[in-house]
């Protein structure tokens, strides 16, 4: 059973949430205030956090860098609006591994959690984050876990002019603003050089941020990696 600790100031969704962490079988904590979140944060043990990012006082933001602060590590997903999209990028852009909008339906969170609970577990079992490997013809980069930004050595890796590229986004991938810009660079740099790229990223809501983002005019965005492949090469995946 996995604590987690729930921020936000509208009560019929907090009990919400306390109903259907329950139900999933995890212990949630509820606070109606980032002030009061924070405070149960600094005194109990909690590996992911809920928070909104519109809360009064002290907002989603601000308790997001907080946390991150005190206990990198943690798993910090915050809840938007739908639509807020800037706030969404806001919020990667401080290190949130995650973001749901409202209104929540069960299998969001449940999806949300499982890619949070996959990113503790790689963590804790030092899986590295991403890493490069060559398939038909072409350079795959698998995502697996909390994007680092520096990717210097994968773009060595990837000097040869012309060779298409295949980034592969899995479910459990978290890509927080630095990531996004050390990709977007890697991404650039390797069409500069004459090389095709394809995107396959299975999130919904990452998906959703490369097209925010500009990654559109740079390489083509897909759901499944055989999609990619067959954008990338003309054909399935190998």
């Amino acid at each position: 059973m996995t604590q987690i600790l729930v921020i936000e100031d509208e009560r019929p969704t907090l009990a919400m949430f306390e109903l259907i962490l329950h139900a999933m079988g995890h212990e949630p904590v509820a606070a109606d205030s980032g002030e009061k979140g924070l405070e149960l944060f600094k005194d109990g043990d909690f590996p992911i956090v809920l928070t909104d990012i519109k809360l009064p006082g002290m907002d989603g933001l601000e308790v997001l860098s907080s946390i991150k602060a005190a206990r990198p590590a943690t798993e910090v997903i915050v809840i938007t609006g739908h639509g807020d999209g800037e706030l969404a990028l806001a919020a990667l852009n401080r290190k949130a591994a995650d973001f749901i909008d409202k209104p929540i339906s069960h299998q969001t969170l449940a999806q949300a959690l499982c890619r949070a609970g996959e990113r503790i577990a790689r963590r804790q079992s030092k899986e590295p984050a991403a890493a490069l490997r060559r398939a038909g013809g072409a350079c795959v980069l698998d995502i697996s876990g909390s994007l680092p930004a520096g990717l210097d050595e994968l773009a060595r890796e990837l000097a040869e002019a012309g060779t298409p590229l295949l980034v592969n986004v899995s479910s459990c991938a978290s890509i927080n603003g630095a990531g996004i810009l050390g990709l977007m660079s890697l991404v650039r740099n390797q069409t500069a050089r004459g090389g095709r790229v394809a995107i396959a990223c299975r999130p919904e809501n990452f998906r959703r941020v490369f097209e925010a983002t500009g990654f559109a005019s740079l390489a083509s965005l897909h759901e499944s990696e055989e999609d990619a492949w067959s954008a990338l090469r003309g054909q399935s995946s190998p």
